[in-house]
């Protein structure tokens, strides 16, 4: 025996009725790439209109708020990027359609400053690491090397002439800064 359905309409003619709207797609190629990479044409375009720089940075960790680690890039002024700044182009890519507060994605929060200040900062750390380069070849050449016993010094007479230091970068490493 057979039962009346249960609704009137089915499913399909409920669908069917709806008026359609056109609906675009903000992360294609997700399968190949973190939900998290913002695309190159964006990023490009935000660096030479707006002379920003933009990096996530650790909000919380398992749900628990990780203060300290936002405050070292807040005091560096990084600043929370909105949906609705550099011409809306962040809007629905990782919140809903007109959120209104920061762009928070599991944990991270989207942040932006000028240019200018990561050029400054890059150039700072360019500096230490260098520094830090030549640091050790002068221990290895002057023979200041901590923790070698007497009998190695560098200034005795069979090791003067087998003293090298050589820094060589095998190959150039391109940081995606994407």
């Amino acid at each position: 025996m057979a039962r009346a359905p249960i609704r009137a309409t089915t499913i399909r003619e409920d669908i069917e009725a709806a008026p359609k709207t056109k609906k675009t797609r903000l992360r294609k190629q997700a399968a190949q790439r973190s939900l998290l990479d913002i695309d190159a044409d964006i990023v490009n375009m935000i660096k030479e209109q707006y002379e920003t720089d933009l990096q996530w940075v650790t909000d919380s960790v398992l749900g628990q708020a990780a203060p300290q680690n936002r405050m070292a890039f807040e005091i560096n002024a990084w600043e929370p990027v909105t949906p609705d700044m550099f011409g809306g182009v962040f809007d629905g890519m990782f919140t809903r359609k007109g959120h209104a507060g920061e762009i928070n994605y599991e944990g991270l929060v989207l942040m932006h400053r000028p240019l200018e200040l990561t050029i400054e900062a890059q150039a700072e750390e360019r500096m230490a690491r260098d520094g830090a380069m030549e640091a050790q070849r002068n221990m290895v050449m002057n023979g200041v090397i901590p923790g070698l016993s007497a009998g190695f010094e560098s200034q005795h007479p069979t090791a003067i002439g087998k003293q090298t230091f050589r820094r060589e970068i095998k190959a150039p490493m391109d940081i995606p800064r994407e």
